[in-house]
């Protein structure tokens, strides 16, 4: 497994998305970049919002796709053959509809898209090496509410404030896999959030 060097949240651009279940990813990684003062900067070779962020010494790249999610493929491939890094380096942040609110699952290239557009999308451009660190949003309130709605849907201030209480547990996540690799990382993620569920 190679060394961690990127970190790309999923999600789409622009302000009517930015508090929606499928900006789970943008919304973590702003959390990050806000926590070192990081500035955002838009590079349209990635088509992405890219700044850097250090962990335990260890620099990493924390990008923000703007090709929307169902094109999220193209910024991560960009990304990797630029920098000529391996897919396993890299870490993709995205929402998870089978977790609870706030949960949190990492993954490997063992696990399927899941029904993830923007998975999908990373797998055509051979992104299946590439970790998962996978954020839950819960379930759809009603089954017939169309899946689409529910990750569109906005999230309320509750969850919002839930969500911010669980952000430093999901870079204790991001800590681990740095510090021990991916599969010590996911060993402890994984049982401990079994523990919490």
């Amino acid at each position: 497994m190679q060394p961690l060097n990127v970190i790309i949240g999923l999600g789409n651009p622009g302000d009517s998305y930015r508090f929606t279940r499928h900006n789970i990813g943008f919304l973590f990684l702003d959390f990050l970049a806000e926590k070192v003062g990081a500035t955002w900067k838009k590079e349209q070779r990635f088509v992405a919002e890219i700044t850097s962020f250090t962990l335990s010494g260890h620099k990493l790249l924390l990008a923000k796709p703007h090709t929307f999610m169902n094109q999220s493929g193209q910024s991560f491939s960009r990304i990797i053959n630029y920098h000529r890094w391996h897919p396993s380096s890299a870490l993709i942040v995205h929402d998870e509809i089978n977790l609870p609110l706030g949960a949190v699952k990492l993954s490997s290239n063992t696990a399927g898209i899941g029904g993830h557009n923007g998975m999908a999308s990373i797998f055509r451009f051979d992104g299946h090496n590439a970790l998962r660190l996978r954020l839950g949003i819960g379930q759809k309130k009603h089954p017939d509410m169309d899946l689409k709605d529910h990750v569109l849907g906005r999230f309320s201030s509750a969850d919002l404030k839930q969500l911010r209480t669980q952000m430093g547990k999901w870079k204790d996540s991001l800590q681990l896999i740095v510090d021990n690799g991916a599969s010590s990382a996911m060993n402890f993620i994984n049982r401990k959030d079994k523990t919490n569920e």
